[in-house]
């Protein structure tokens, strides 16, 4: 089985969400500006574009360099690891919606999926191809050493800094992405038939970088753009179309 060390990251994002409450406490417009600059960095090329459709459904064709620099900044996010993160998603999308889905509000209730999720454990055979990689190995093993020296760093530059671009940013980014695996599942409009409850939500469309549309991804797992409709502006799709090409 994997595990994202659940009682660690649970402990980080209690940590996290002391610092978005410190953001608004203390915090100048300039560190507002830092705190969706990294968001942008952590959601749209973290997890968005690289965990999602390119690690986890390899929609896309990802250049060397981005596969690197995405995973970083996913890393960076406070989400688990990138072997971690896509083995929970792999299960979701093989159990939609039923009890072996790690994080359905139709079976695991919204406050699980919107706070616990870390402590869903997945297995091991969503993940083979990763874990023959030393480079999504060695961060799954160090992560938390890793975040560690972020925090240190940050530290030591400007106390503020380690809020606004860390803390606060990955609060914002575990709250919006959970709330696609809640919103999603629950409330919005259904494009497509599909075996599960997955819906398109302008909420989650509009603040996760596309992900919202999220029945027709369901519907079309291995399409790297999710929006369909000219309102359903996905970023993340239309940046994959600029950087990369169609797996």
């Amino acid at each position: 089985m994997i595990t994202h060390d659940s009682m660690k990251l649970f402990l980080l994002q209690l940590l996290a969400h002391v610092g978005l409450l410190g953001l608004f406490l203390y915090g100048e417009t300039y560190h507002f500006g830092i705190t969706l600059f990294v968001y942008f960095l952590t959601g749209c090329f973290g997890m968005t574009m690289t965990f999602h459709r390119g690690l986890s459904h390899n929609s896309w064709n990802m250049p060397t360099w981005f596969k690197y620099f995405g995973t970083i900044c996913g890393i960076y996010g406070l989400t688990g690891s990138s072997i971690s993160w896509v083995a929970s998603h792999k299960k979701h999308h093989a159990f939609s919606d039923t009890e072996k889905d790690p994080h359905s509000p139709l079976t695991k209730g919204i406050f699980k999926v919107q706070f616990l999720s870390m402590f869903e454990p997945v297995h091991i055979k969503y993940v083979t191809n990763m874990l023959r990689d030393p480079f999504h190995l060695f961060l799954h093993k160090n992560y938390f050493k890793i975040h560690a020296l972020i925090i240190v760093a940050l530290l030591l530059l400007d106390p503020m800094l380690l809020i606004a671009a860390y803390l606060a940013p990955a609060a914002i980014l575990w709250n919006l992405g959970s709330a696609v695996n809640n919103l999603n599942h629950l409330y919005g409009y259904k494009p497509h038939v599909t075996n599960d409850h997955s819906t398109n939500n302008l909420f989650t469309g509009y603040l996760v970088w596309g992900e919202g549309w999220h029945n027709t991804h369901h519907a079309h797992p291995k399409r790297s753009m999710f929006g369909e409709q000219w309102w359903e502006v996905d970023i993340g799709g239309s940046l994959i179309e600029l950087i990369g090409t169609k797996s």
